[in-house]
């Protein structure tokens, strides 16, 4: 076969053009830290990079999001933590004015003690990112108020619901603590229905409940039978003088799982708990009926977790010690009680700390994973490519010295 000119020129200029791609290649590379450029270069690399890098920002979300709980979770720890320093506070002094000697000094407690009311509900105000603690999924009004004559603390009606973060695919966790549960008054209906009851069966339970100025009332509840696994409950309050101040307008709507026996919605959503307020008669506290269950007996019971919220528990205290009247066993007992209370949901915000802390290392720890995966697919090695750069410029310039030698001037010219 005979070899022309122009098939050594073409040879040359291809093998010189390839060496100068490459060089540009490696040089691209070497300052980017990527091999792929596009899917072409390694259709296979390509698909494991683009389904690394999703998994990677879908990681980077939920990392971001647990950053914002725990920060969020430990605003809420220093909140109550330092209600608590300020209820212990008030212990010791309710224990110093059971010797005689300080009840003569009831005024100097008072304003103590007031001092530290003042402090808890400035606290039980405070934010964090730009929301109430413990105002729940509510942030249109401070979770307490005083009232306008300044005798008692209102409370938000809607301080509820959980503030939730996704982390992970599958869960959510929640990050807050309400203000009703730490705060608020709960009555709990506890206990069974009776499936085979007939439609128009009604149980009725009675217990007292509180004003924010202490005044007993009481409560009626009635879960009357509507169908199978169906029931409505209405509400009812009197006074001491047996006069009614409060009946419910619309009956709640309760569906019961026929299989487990479960309260499976209220009113077409999930439980949650029911406010029930009578501003005019400084009435505000809520029901739960998430604990009822559907079996073989009527049987049910109302509890309450506190007989009122620990501000008017203290404001009431505060003013008996102005008029000289010394704090009952009762009330150093509510006081003990919401210490306890505090306690138990600093031990529940703790667990999901550790929680989250043990969801983030395992997320960092798949993070490191993927970008590892991410360095081995399309990761540059530098030191290899820079000696690979080398040779590919070294061969350039031998290729470059070979054609001067062989081809003809013009096309050295042309190079």
């Amino acid at each position: 076969m005979r070899i022309t000119e122009t098939m050594m020129s073409n040879y040359y200029i291809g093998s010189i053009n390839q060496l100068k791609d490459r060089i540009a290649l490696l040089q691209r590379q070497i300052s980017s830290g990527v091999k792929i450029e596009k899917p072409s270069d390694s259709p296979t690399g390509a698909v494991k990079v683009i389904r690394n890098n999703d998994q990677l920002s879908q990681l980077d979300t939920y990392l971001k999001n647990i950053h914002t709980g725990l920060s969020f979770l430990d605003q809420t720890t220093f909140a109550l933590q330092s209600i608590q320093d300020e209820v212990l506070n008030v212990v010791g002094k309710l224990e110093e004015l059971n010797n005689p000697i300080n009840q003569q000094n009831m005024s100097l407690y008072a304003d103590m003690i007031e001092n530290s009311l003042r402090l808890m509900v400035d606290v039980a105000n405070s934010k964090a990112d730009g929301k109430y603690i413990f105002g729940g999924t509510d942030q249109t009004a401070k979770p307490f108020v005083y009232s306008s004559d300044g005798q008692t603390i209102e409370q938000n009606t809607k301080i509820r619901g959980y503030n939730k973060v996704r982390i992970s695919q599958e869960i959510e966790q929640r990050i807050n603590i309400t203000g009703i549960e730490i705060f608020g008054t709960i009555v709990s209906a506890d206990g069974t229905l009776d499936k085979n009851s007939s439609v128009g069966t009604i149980v009725t339970q009675n217990r007292e409940i509180y004003d924010n100025l202490g005044n007993q009332y009481n409560l009626q509840v009635n879960i009357e039978k509507t169908n199978s696994n169906q029931y409505q409950v209405t509400y009812n309050i009197t006074d001491g003088g047996g006069n009614t101040v409060y009946t419910s307008s619309t009956p709640n709507q309760l569906v019961f799982n026929p299989t487990t026996g479960a309260l499976e919605t209220l009113d077409g959503k999930s439980p949650s708990v029911i406010n029930i307020s009578v501003p005019a008669n400084r009435i505000n506290f809520n029901i739960d009926l998430s604990q009822l269950r559907e079996t073989d007996t009527n049987q049910v019971l109302l509890n309450a977790n506190q007989d009122m919220d620990i501000f008017n528990q203290l404001k009431i205290i505060i003013d008996n010690l102005r008029n000289g009247i010394p704090p009952t066993e009762e009330q150093r007992a509510a006081v003990n009680a919401f210490n306890s209370k505090v306690i138990g949901k600093l031990s529940e915000i703790g667990n999901i700390i550790n929680q989250f802390t043990s969801i983030e290392s395992m997320l960092t720890q798949q993070n490191l994973d993927i970008t590892e995966n991410n360095t081995q697919v399309n990761g540059v090695d530098v030191a290899k490519a820079i000696i690979e750069l080398q040779n590919q410029d070294y061969l350039l310039q031998l290729s470059q010295k070979l054609a001067a030698t062989i081809l003809p001037k013009s096309l050295l010219d042309y190079l």
